[in-house]
């Protein structure tokens, strides 16, 4: 007993040590009594699954056995062995074992002292506002340089869930509402058109009057099962931002299950056995990149270092020249930018050189950069503060530089995990009888699921408009009860390569949230909504409107019948019916596995920072509020943007509204340069809300027919690479090997999608077609 919270957290809830038997009469303890439960679940379970499951307490996945029918049941046990739960218990233990080390403040170096041949060491900083313009002209040329002769390549991160955020469809660069710019561009295409401003300004390094040809620069896109559909749909239907198809590369980072931060479980997406997965954090980029076919073809188009940026942030400047000739001037084998942390409580990873004992005839103490887990970081260093007031260790932004050759070194090396507390919805099966008002189980009494549910069953009514508002509690009507599975009932599912089954909960939770609002004084743990489960289909809806505040886990739950001493069997024997519903959780409810591309910088003595200003270049968004919230990134933004206006010499009228709404098109200007007022298509005089787009832009949308076609298109097919995977798994994920005319969207039709709406006022949602 309790083994499922043995390498994850607490066990189960204490209860009573012996029950009696009311036909019997004759005592009987718990362990026997769960050791009979477990044992008849298991039973036709393969001998090594059903091992893994007995040995790490997974064998609670099985408590809906008896609903399932022969087929469901095979389906179940098949995402179970891919779970491989053993090894996930492995790494959860290692992942708790504490290093012993010590953390210590990172060295600032001047630039006077590196131009007096200053010998690199691990952990130093370079900040950039100390630097001169002669030498940030110097370091921005050469890396336009190295640009230009095809030496640098570009990595988007775009296979996060965007768990914090709760975004309905991850990842979050690839959405325009959230960061609502003035142009309504997503983050991805402003990343994007920020890479083919920096093509353009390579163009004009030489003093030659002839135009040299605009450099290519790869661009390889880093996915996951979650978000790959959506990313390459993103960039399909936008034609790729003006890039070339050729030189955007697609490749997915793995998924790891998520478990439960209580109880160790495995949290259900769907009846017939699916799981919560998350993407394993940025640090997997690595091995990603060395799983396909990524770094041979850098090695054929000569790349010799890459730029590593995520997609949350508004300001990143992807391909920054700056950084990238900073990085080469100095021959690091990797390094971060780093800002100010105004906070200490801010979601930032901290940069520091760890200290480690080593037993050698050189040293006896190691030194090299890491990042540090705020959740993991002593409190004397979260709110260290230097002589000026602010914290004295930076945070680590997702802007990251790596050569490719120290890649292909350390690739293959161990890198401890991290446990990180994550919010994710999950499934919530419960009993409810029809044969009585009582059941009798094992001589304890209970009263019938179905009173219990049916009081709680409220639906709550909304304006049929198009912009309906926030839910409110105010009108209510009684609803049908949500249907249920009779024992056996439920059939086998179609597996899901792109997790349909949690995507579309995501998005269900999402809208759930953002149609909800909750009291002050509402203590209450998680948002709870009810599932119809339709054994014909199979299908799940989920009724996102009749929403309700209440506990994460309801008394009837079979995720609880151990606490109660009864058996799901017992409740099979008495007719019960099952039935589900979705849990949204307020706080973080599961732990997931994830690595940091700072994890790296310990193999290496030359990893550095380079230090830069949080006003230019950092604006995240991953929280629904606060310091990373999509209002202070645009805000962020706006205030960037219109400095350069100021900086730049245009005449600039106010609003007079506290809510600046101004944007500078990435093709006119990288960071503030090219801006004349009155030339070309830019006004003398700006005023808020205003979006100032470049010639080539108000071209491509006066005349459709500029935008660039197909390339490498052969007798009327589409035979160009589509992304980076082996070749066994393509049909598995894109369909990309199947000869496709022109006139033919790239396999829209025969992907399903997560969920349909339906027309006027129906409010009820199917979200789980499987």
């Amino acid at each position: 007993a309790g083994a499922a919270g043995a390498w994850c957290g607490e066990g189960l809830m204490a209860g009573s040590d012996i029950t009696v038997n009311a036909k019997t009469s004759q005592p009987r303890s718990r362990r026997e009594d769960e050791a009979t439960e477990i044992d008849s679940l298991l039973d036709g379970c393969p001998r090594e699954l059903a091992d893994a499951l007995r040995e790490t307490g997974q064998w609670e996945a099985l408590r809906c056995r008896p609903w399932l029918s022969s087929g469901a049941l095979r389906s179940l046990m098949r995402s179970l062995q891919r779970c491989n739960v053993s090894k996930l218990a492995v790494q959860h233990r290692e992942a708790q074992v504490q290093e012993e080390c010590t953390y210590q403040l990172p060295q600032v170096i001047s630039w006077s002292e590196l131009d007096l041949d200053h010998v690199i060491s691990a952990g130093q900083v370079f900040r950039r506002d100390e630097c001169s313009s002669e030498k940030v002209w110097q370091m921005r040329r050469g890396g336009l340089q190295a640009i230009r002769q095809g030496k640098v390549g570009i990595v988007l991160l775009a296979g996060g869930a965007n768990l914090r955020l709760s975004c309905s469809i991850p990842p979050i660069g690839c959405q325009k509402r959230f960061p609502d710019l003035p142009s309504g561009k997503s983050i991805v295409q402003v990343l994007c058109e920020r890479i083919r401003r920096v093509m353009a300004m390579c163009q004009r390094i030489e003093e030659s009057k002839i135009v040299p040809p605009r450099p290519q620069i790869p661009v390889f896109v880093m996915t996951s099962r979650l978000t790959h559909r959506t990313v390459v749909d993103h960039f399909e239907a936008n034609r790729y931002f003006g890039l070339s198809s050729r030189d955007v590369f697609f490749f997915e980072q793995s998924v790891h299950p998520a478990v439960s931060s209580y109880t160790g479980r495995l949290l259900p997406q769907s009846l017939g056995g699916e799981f919560a997965h998350a993407p394993g954090g940025p640090g997997q980029v690595l091995g990603a990149l060395a799983n396909t076919s990524a770094l041979e073809q850098m090695r054929d188009r000569g790349v010799e270092c890459l730029h590593v940026v995520g997609t949350d942030n508004v300001l990143s400047r992807v391909g920054d020249p700056v950084f990238i000739g900073f990085c080469r001037e100095l021959d690091v084998d990797c390094a971060c930018k780093i800002v100010e942390r105004l906070d200490p409580e801010e979601a930032l990873e901290l940069f520091c050189v760890k200290q480690a004992s080593v037993i050698t005839q050189f040293a006896d103490i190691e030194e090299a950069a890491c990042g540090l887990d705020p959740a993991e970081a002593p409190v004397d260093a979260l709110e260290a503060r230097g002589l000026s007031g602010s914290l004295c260790y930076g945070g680590v932004i997702h802007s990251y530089f790596l050569s490719v050759s120290y890649i292909e070194e350390v690739v293959g090396r161990p890198i401890k995990l991290r446990r990180v507390p994550r919010i994710i919805p999950y499934l919530d099966f419960h009993l409810d009888s029809v044969a009585s008002a009582f059941v009798q189980m094992d001589g304890v009494s209970l009263p019938a699921m179905s009173s219990m549910v049916m009081e709680e069953d409220v639906s709550v009514e909304l304006p049929q408009a198009a912009n309906a508002e926030a839910m409110t509690p105010s009108k209510k009507s009684e609803s049908s009860p949500a249907s249920g599975v009779l024992p056996g009932g439920w059939p086998a599912e179609t597996a899901s390569q792109d997790m349909g089954c949690q995507r579309a909960l995501m998005a269900a939770a999402a809208e759930v949230r953002a149609n909800s609002r909750s009291g002050l004084n509402d203590l209450n743990d998680a948002w709870r909504c009810d599932v119809h489960l339709n054994s014909n289909g199979p299908m799940a809806v989920v009724r996102v409107r009749g929403a309700t505040r209440g506990q994460s886990t309801l008394p009837q739950s079979i995720s609880a019948i151990g606490t109660l001493g009864w058996r799901s069997s017992v409740a099979v024997e008495a007719g019960s019916v099952l039935r589900c519903s979705l849990v949204i959780p307020s706080q973080a409810n599961a732990i997931t596995l994830e690595t940091s591309v700072l994890d790296y910088f310990v193999y290496t003595d030359r990893a550095v920072a380079f230090e830069v200003g949080r006003a230019g270049e950092f604006a995240p968004i991953c929280e629904p509020s606060g310091p990373h919230s999509p209002t202070i990134a645009r805000r962020a933004l706006s205030a960037l943007h219109w400095s350069w206006l100021i900086d730049a010499g245009f005449v600039t009228e106010p609003n007079g509204k506290d809510d600046l709404r101004v944007e500078v098109s990435p093709l006119l200007s990288y960071e503030g340069e090219g801006l004349v007022p009155g030339n070309s298509s830019l006004p003398m005089a700006v005023r808020s809300p205003c979006h100032l787009q470049s010639q080539e832009e108000m071209d491509e949308a006066a005349d459709a027919s500029n935008v660039p076609a197909e390339e490498n298109v052969a007798d009327g097919l589409d035979t160009r690479l589509f992304y980076l995977q082996e070749y066994p798994q393509r049909p598995e994920m894109s369909h990309s090997h199947k000869p496709q005319f022109r006139n033919v969207s790239r396999g829209i039709g025969a992907i399903a999608q997560p969920f349909s709406i339906g027309g006027g006022g129906n409010s009820h949602r199917p979200v789980w077609p499987v």
